[in-house]
C-alpha cells in the first residue's frame, strides 16, 4: 500500500486543519465510538496535539471518548528507544574538536564553531541516508573543487556516524521498534501538518504504509476563501499575478483578504510594538483568547511582551532565551573576565553589584558605591594589587565580599586542563563567592547545564588553555535555550514551527519583512545548489515550508503583519510574501490593504506627569554653599540651573576609570610637569633648561600607560622648546616664579547669606622687582585649548570671569598662557578691564538668591549640548510644550 494523502476542506470559514482532521476521523470511525484507542495521529509537536485531543472532543459532544494515540513522531520513537544512554552530544563535539585542532590547514579558524557546524552536518548527511558515500557523491557534483572539505567531512561522517550510536542512527533504530510494533499489531495511522519529513522518516512512513493504513492530511486548495487567495499570491508563479487576480475577482465579489489581514508597517521599534499591543488588546476586547505571537523578530517581541505586561496580560513565551543572554550567564562570564584579565574596573563593579554573589546585595551596597567613587576618582581601571590597596585605605582593611573575591581569583588555577575539570573550576569557585544562582530559575538551568556537561564529558581527556575552555563554554550556553515555564497563558509567544498544527483564534506576526520572513539561509560549506542535489534541505524548501505554515495559521482567524519600515535609519522592505500579497489584492479588488492604526495602547490606570516647564527653582539662603571658586561662579552665569545642580543639590558626573589617557589627563599631566619643574629652580639656561624639562616631562608620563601616553609625550615635546623660550624671556623681563598650584581665599559678607569664601588654586604665579623696590604679582592660567579660543573670552571677560576671578583674589596681573601649540605667547588680561564691577557681581547674586530669586535653565544651546544637568532641566521637551499653544494660536487665525 501507498501512503494517502486527503485534502481536507473545513466545515466553516476560517476552521482550522486539527478541526477538519477531527471531523473526518469521527465521520470515518463512527463504528468505533467513543473508544478511538486503536488510531494513532501523528501530530507536529505535543501542544498542537493537546489541541487536537480538545478539538476532538469538542466534536464528539459525547459524554465519554477515549482518544486516539495522539503523539509526534519523535516522542513516539522515543519511547522506543534504547534504554542505553546514546553518546552525549558535548562529548561528540569535544571529539569532533580535538581532530580539528590539529588540522594545520585550516589555519586561525574558529575550530569550535566549525566542529558544531560539522557536527550538525554530519547528523544532517545521516538523516538524509547519505551514510558513508558522502564523500562520493559530493565528488561527482564538485569534481576537486572541495576536495579538502570532502575529505574532512568523510573523516567527521566516519569517526562520528558509523558506530550506530549517534542520535540520527539512534532514531532510526527506535523508527525499526516502532515499525515492528505496528508490523505485530496493524492500527490505522493518521498524519497532518508534519513539516518537511527526513529521508529517514520518509522511508519510515512508507513502510508503515505496506502494514497499515497511513492517511496524511492537508488543507485543500479551496478550503476557504482567504486560504484560497493566499495560495494565489504565495504558492504560485503562473499563471501571472494579473491572471490569478482576475480569476479571484471573479470567484469573491468582496475581498476575502482585507476583512482578516491588516498591515503595520511601523516606522520604528518602538512604534511597531505598541502597535501590536494595541492590536492585541482589541482582540481580548472582542473576546478572543488564544493568540500567536510568531516572533520573528526576537527584539520587537521582547518589547511587545513588555508592554503587554505592563497592561496586566500574560504571555507565555515558548521562544525563551539562549542562555547566554540570562543575567545568571551574564555574572558568570564577568567573573570569567575579572580572573583573564585581573579584574577590569566595570566587570568587577559588575559583580559586587549582582544579588548572585558574595551574600546578601544590601549589606555591602553603600560599601561597593564608596568602593566605586573612590576607583573614578583615582583613576584605577583595573588590577587586583591597586584596588586591593585602594580598598584598605578606603576601609581601613579589605571587605570581606572583596577578600572573598580576590581569593577565589587567586584559586582558580589556570593551567591547561581537560574541559570537565575546568567546569569543574568554575563550579568550585562559584562555591566560594557564595553563588545563590540557584534561587532564580535561568540561574538554576545555568548550573544545571554546567553540571551536565561535567559529567558528559568526564572521560574526555584532550586539554586546553583558559581562552579554549572559555570559547566553548560560550557556544555551549549559547547553544542551551531557557524558557519561563511559570507563566501559564493562552497568549504565546512562539515561532512558524512550534506553531505548526496548533489552533489559534488571532495570529500576529512581529517582524514581517525581507530580513526575517522567509529567514536568510545561514552561510555554509555547501553552497544551496550542492545541498538540493546532495538532498539535503535548502532554504528555498525552508521558505516553501514556512509559507506552508504560514497559510494554515492565517487561514484559522484575524492576523496582523508588521513590521518596521525603517532599520537604523535605512528603509527596511516588507517580506516579499506581503509585497505579493498588496500587489495580487490591489490586482483583484483595487485596494490596498487595511493598516492597523497607531493607537496607543491601554495601560493600568496611574496618575500623568504634568506638563513639562521650564525648570527654575528658589532656594533657602541656608541650602547655599559657603564656598565658591570661579568655575561656580562662571556655571552661575552660564545657567543659573546648573549652578543650581552641582552647587546646592551637589550632583556630579562620575569620574571615569579608564586606562586611556584623554586631553583633560593630558592637561592635569602638564600642569603637574610644570610645577615640579619650577618648584626645583631650573638652570636659566636654554639647553640646560631644555634638558631638565624633558627629564620632568618623561618621569611623569613614564607612569602613564604607556599605549595612549606616548602620543601625548610626543606631542608636548614639540612644544616644550617654545615653552622653555617663553619662560626666559619672562625671566629676562624681570620675573620670577614664586609658586605653583597656589590656593588663595578671601571672606566676604553677602546680605542675607552672611560670610562666604571665595577661593581658588592658580597654576602659577610670578613675582617682579622693579627699580625702585615695587613688587608686582602676576598669575598665570595654564590652557590646552586653542589659543584662538581663548582670545575670544579676553574680549568679553564679563562673560568668561575666570581670569578677572584669579586677578582679583592675587591683587594681581592676570594672563592665560597657551601650551598647546607654537609659538608660546602669554594673553593678558586688559588692563582697562573692570575686575572689580565683575567679581562684586557674584556676591549680588548671591544676595538675590538668598532673597529668593529663581534660578532658571536658560543656557545657550551650545552650552546645553555638553551639559550633564540636560537631562534634569528636560530641556526641548518643555520648549516643545511651549511651542505647542503658541502653534495653536496660530492656525485659530
Amino acid at each position: 500500500m501507498a501512503i494517502a494523502t486527503i485534502s481536507l476542506k473545513p466545515d466553516r470559514q476560517g476552521a482550522s486543519l486539527p478541526a477538519a482532521v477531527a471531523r473526518h476521523l469521527l465521520d470515518h470511525h463512527a463504528d468505533r465510538l467513543p473508544d478511538l484507542s486503536g488510531l494513532t495521529v501523528l501530530v507536529p509537536n505535543q501542544r498542537a496535539g493537546q489541541d487536537f485531543a480538545r478539538l476532538l472532543a469538542q466534536a464528539a459532544g459525547l459524554p465519554v471518548l477515549i482518544p486516539p494515540h495522539i503523539v509526534p513522531l519523535k516522542s513516539w520513537a522515543a519511547d522506543m528507544a534504547d534504554a542505553r544512554p546514546g553518546e552525549p552530544q558535548a562529548r561528540r563535539l569535544a571529539r569532533l574538536h580535538g581532530v580539528l585542532r590539529r588540522e594545520a590547514w585550516l589555519g586561525n579558524v574558529d575550530k569550535w564553531a566549525l566542529a558544531n557546524e560539522l557536527l550538525g552536518l554530519a547528523d544532517e548527511l545521516s538523516a538524509a541516508r547519505l551514510g558513508g558515500d558522502v564523500g562520493s557523491q559530493i565528488r561527482a557534483l564538485q569534481t576537486a573543487a572541495l576536495d579538502r572539505e570532502t575529505a574532512l567531512i568523510e573523516a567527521v561522517w566516519q569517526a562520528l556516524n558509523t558506530g550506530g550510536n549517534d542520535p540520527q542512527a539512534r532514531y532510526a533504530a527506535a523508527l525499526e521498534r516502532v515499525l515492528a510494533q505496528l508490523a505485530g499489531a496493524p492500527r490505522p495511522l493518521y498524519g497532518y501538518a508534519l513539516g518537511t519529513l527526513t529521508a529517514v522518516e520518509q522511508q519510515f512512513l512508507e513502510r508503515c504504509a505496506g502494514h497499515t493504513a497511513v492517511t496524511l492530511f492537508e488543507l485543500a486548495t479551496d478550503s476557504s476563501a482567504l486560504t484560497h487567495s493566499l495560495q494565489q499570491a504565495w504558492q504560485c508563479v503562473e499563471p501571472p499575478i494579473v491572471v490569478r487576480a482576475a480569476g479571484l475577482a471573479s470567484a469573491y465579489t468582496n475581498t476575502p483578504v482585507a476583512a482578516r489581514i491588516c498591515l503595520n508597517p511601523a516606522p520604528h521599534l518602538e512604534a511597531e510594538a505598541r502597535a501590536i499591543a494595541t492590536w492585541v488588546a482589541l482582540q481580548l476586547q472582542d473576546g478572543k483568547r488564544d493568540l500567536a505571537l510568531i516572533a520573528l523578530d526576537r527584539e520587537t517581541a521582547r518589547r511587545v511582551r513588555a508592554l503587554l505586561e505592563r497592561m496586566a496580560v500574560r504571555v507565555a513565551d515558548e521562544t525563551g532565551w539562549t542562555l547566554s543572554t540570562t543575567a545568571a550567564a551574564a555574572v558568570i562570564d564577568r567573573w570569567l573576565e575579572c580572573v583573564a584579565s585581573d579584574f577590569p574596573h566595570t566587570e568587577l563593579l559588575d559583580l559586587l553589584k549582582s544579588p548572585f554573589l558574595l551574600g546578601e546585595l544590601a549589606l555591602r551596597q553603600d560599601a561597593v558605591l564608596q568602593l566605586e567613587l573612590a576607583l573614578r576618582r583615582q583613576g584605577v581601571a583595573q588590577g587586583m594589587a591597586d584596588i586591593q590597596r585602594l580598598a584598605q585605605g578606603q576601609f581601613g582593611a579589605l571587605p570581606p565580599w572583596l577578600a572573598a573575591l580576590f581569593g577565589a581569583r587567586q584559586k582558580f588555577t589556570q593551567t591547561r586542563a581537560p574541559l570537565a575539570v575546568w567546569v569543574a573550576r568554575l563550579l568550585d569557585s562559584l562555591v566560594q563567592l557564595d553563588a545563590s544562582l540557584q534561587a532564580d530559575a535561568a540561574g538554576a538551568q545555568v548550573l544545571e547545564t554546567l553540571e551536565s556537561l561535567r559529567q558528559d564529558l568526564g572521560d574526555d581527556s584532550e586539554k586546553y588553555s583558559f581562552g579554549e575552555w572559555r570559547r566553548w563554554l560560550n557556544l555551549a550556553l549559547e547553544s542551551a535555550n531557557f524558557s519561563d515555564a511559570s507563566v501559564a497563558s493562552s497568549i504565546v509567544l512562539t515561532s512558524l514551527p512550534a506553531a505548526r498544527g496548533r489552533v489559534f483564534e488571532a495570529i500576529a506576526v512581529i517582524g514581517a519583512d525581507a530580513r526575517h520572513l522567509p529567514a536568510a539561509p545561514a552561510p555554509g560549506l555547501f553552497s544551496q545548489a550542492t545541498r538540493a542535489q546532495l538532498g539535503l534541505s535548502t532554504a528555498a524548501a525552508e521558505a516553501a515550508a514556512a509559507t506552508a505554515d504560514l497559510i494554515q495559521l492565517l487561514g484559522q482567524g484575524n492576523a496582523l503583519l508588521s513590521w518596521q519600515a525603517w532599520h537604523d535609519d535605512e528603509p527596511n522592505p516588507a517580506s516579499p510574501l506581503v509585497l505579493r500579497l498588496q500587489a495580487l489584492h490591489l490586482a483583484a479588488w483595487g485596494s490596498d490593504l487595511p493598516q492597523q492604526g497607531g493607537a496607543e495602547p491601554p495601560a493600568c490606570s496611574s496618575s500623568l506627569p504634568s506638563t513639562c516647564t521650564q525648570a527654575a527653582p528658589a532656594v533657602q539662603a541656608a541650602q547655599l554653599p559657603q564656598r565658591y571658586a570661579p568655575t561656580a561662579y562662571q556655571t552661575l552665569l552660564d545657567c543659573p540651573y546648573r549652578f543650581f545642580v552641582k552647587s546646592v543639590l551637589g550632583i556630579r558626573e562620575l569620574d571615569e576609570a579608564d586606562d586611556a589617557l584623554d586631553k583633560s589627563d593630558y592637561g592635569n599631566a602638564l600642569h603637574r610637569i610644570l610645577k615640579n619643574f619650577h618648584d626645583r629652580q631650573p638652570p636659566v639656561e636654554r639647553a640646560a633648561a631644555l634638558a631638565y624639562l624633558g627629564e620632568v616631562s618623561a618621569a611623569e608620563f613614564a607612569g602613564l600607560p604607556a599605549y595612549t601616553a606616548t602620543v601625548w609625550a610626543r606631542r608636548w615635546a614639540a612644544i616644550q622648546p617654545a615653552y622653555v623660550d617663553a619662560w626666559l624671556a619672562s625671566e629676562a623681563a624681570g620675573w620670577r616664579y614664586q609658586s605653583g598650584e597656589t590656593a588663595f581665599e578671601m571672606p566676604y559678607a553677602v546680605a542675607g547669606l552672611g560670610e562666604i569664601t571665595l577661593h581658588g588654586r592658580i597654576d602659577r604665579v610670578d613675582r617682579r622687582t622693579d627699580a625702585g623696590g615695587g613688587e608686582a604679582l602676576a598669575v598665570i592660567d595654564y590652557k590646552t585649548g586653542a589659543s584662538q579660543g581663548l582670545k575670544a573670552r579676553l574680549k568679553n571677560p564679563a562673560e568668561a570671569v575666570q581670569l578677572p576671578f584669579y586677578a582679583w583674589l592675587a591683587e594681581a596681573a592676570a594672563a592665560y598662557l597657551p601650551i598647546n601649540e607654537t609659538p608660546v605667547v602669554s594673553l593678558a588680561l586688559d588692563g582697562e578691564t573692570d575686575i572689580d564691577a565683575i567679581c562684586r557681581r557674584l556676591p549680588a547674586l548671591l544676595a538675590a538668591m538668598a532673597a529668593g530669586a529663581a534660578l532658571p535653565a536658560g543656557g545657550v544651546d551650545g552650552m546645553c549640548q555638553h551639559c550633564e544637568a540636560r537631562g534634569l532641566c528636560r530641556k526641548g521637551m518643555w520648549e516643545e510644550a511651549a511651542a505647542a499653544p503658541a502653534a495653536a494660536g496660530k492656525a485659530a487665525y
